[in-house]
């Protein structure tokens, strides 16, 4: 059991954790760990059962390069990855440079635009160095599916084809709302999750791991597997990760109520620090290793103290990153310094500008620091926009327009300006 509440740092705690080797780590013990992480499994009596033959097995993780900038999201099955990883498992990342040019459809209300391979190459060689920061890759396999699936024949496509139903293929809520909404679904996009299964049959796949919303894809690949005369890999999906603004939509760049993963670590940790209290489990559970019985005094001490839990979550998430617990304290004291005692100063602040007789609340909207105009129409109804000139602060009405020498400008408590007149 953890020690008493009141003595419990659960930063130091999960950060020595993360560096230990979990080689020796019984498969019960490890399944405690796991559960924290897994938001659904198809047939967990199966992962259970693979876990205890005490063989290293294969784990699988796809990821398509259909982006340069990957945000904390992304990292949720990565932290699960890693926990394979450091259990002794063999590790394949799949780098779906094929599929990036099909597109994954899941979840989406209209079909992706066509990706070029330039673009998949430029975002491929973004990839690695970002899970780097995470995950050690010199210890995993990285896979290019386009490997296997660029030189397929098509008298080697077409029993697979015959063994997935085109109309259990669609159905899926997305493809039916687009179909209901005059969309379409093209052929490629049907048969994106056989392309996946394709990949699980070529590495021989014990356990896959991804995102919830790749459900119904799994379940594909599964039928692919067993249609080559293979077990049936186990699936263990993990959460969405619900972005920084806490209106329950996921995290997400188009919302701009993300943690991008090459962010500097100073602006990691002040975005956490604005994270709303009734995530941090969630934000805990994901990155940090959680056993399922630690997870009711990890409650508590979120509920008794939030500020603190925000303030250990950051430092937790840091070190992490760095390999190095003090990086984490480094930036913990820094931002007590700028925010709780007020020794806030121009570097601290995002640098704006403005034309002449434009409002402030309008400035600040170009920062993309905010989810919605009723977000910010919240904060300075709140009161919670001030001019800082020294120690002293003024309140800032919405329909105030930008001045010369203004100062700078606090929102809420963590968000700092300075806005120029062009």
């Amino acid at each position: 059991m953890l020690p008493p509440m009141k003595n419990t740092r659960f930063d130091e705690l999960f950060f020595v954790r993360s560096q230990e080797s979990w080689n020796d780590l019984p498969s019960e013990e490890f399944l405690g760990f796991l559960k924290m992480k897994v938001t659904q499994a198809i047939t967990w009596g199966e992962v259970e059962l693979k876990l205890k033959e005490g063989r290293s097995l294969r784990i699988k993780l796809g990821i398509d390069p259909t982006g340069s900038e990957l945000h904390l999201g992304h990292l949720v099955p990565i932290m699960l990855l890693k926990q394979f990883l450091r259990a002794g498992h063999h590790i394949d990342l799949i780098i779906g440079d094929f599929t990036a040019q099909v597109g994954d459809p899941s979840g989406r209300e209209s079909p992706r635009s066509t990706i070029t391979q330039e673009t998949i190459e430029k975002n491929l060689s973004t990839y690695i160095d970002q899970i780097s920061r995470f995950i050690d890759v010199s210890k995993i396999t990285v896979n290019r599916n386009s490997k296997w699936l660029a030189g397929m024949t098509l008298p080697e496509l077409f029993p697979l084809l015959q063994k997935v139903s085109l109309t259990e293929a669609m159905q899926r809520d997305d493809f039916r709302n687009r179909t209901k909404n005059g969309e379409g679904v093209t052929l490629a996009e049907a048969t994106y999750a056989l392309l996946m299964g394709i990949d699980s049959a070529n590495l021989k796949t014990d356990i896959e791991l991804g995102g919830l919303d790749q459900l119904l894809n799994f379940q594909q690949c599964r039928v692919v597997m067993e249609a080559k005369g293979l077990p049936r890999e186990a699936v263990v999906t993990t959460p969405i990760l619900e972005g920084t603004a806490g209106d329950g939509r996921k995290m997400s760049k188009s919302y701009g109520n993300y943690i991008a993963v090459e962010a500097p670590i100073s602006e990691k940790f002040g975005k956490i620090m604005s994270v709303p209290d009734n995530l941090l489990l969630s934000y805990f559970k994901s990155f940090a290793d959680v056993h399922e019985r630690e997870e009711k005094d990890l409650k508590i001490f979120i509920a008794e103290n939030p500020l603190e839990a925000k303030k250990q979550l950051g430092t937790f998430l840091v070190a992490l990153e760095t390999r190095n617990l003090e990086d984490g304290m480094k930036e913990r004291e820094n931002f007590e310094k700028r925010f709780s005692k007020k020794e806030i100063t121009a570097e601290d602040a995002v640098a704006l500008s403005a034309e002449d007789s434009t409002t402030v609340f309008d400035t600040l909207m170009t920062s993309d620091m905010f989810a919605s105009k009723a977000e910010l129409r919240r904060l300075f109804q709140q009161k919670a926009v001030r001019s800082i000139d020294g120690v002293e602060e003024r309140i800032i009405a919405i329909d105030e327009t930008v001045e010369n020498n203004q100062g700078l400008i606090k929102v809420g408590k963590l968000k700092v300006f300075t806005i120029s007149l062009n």
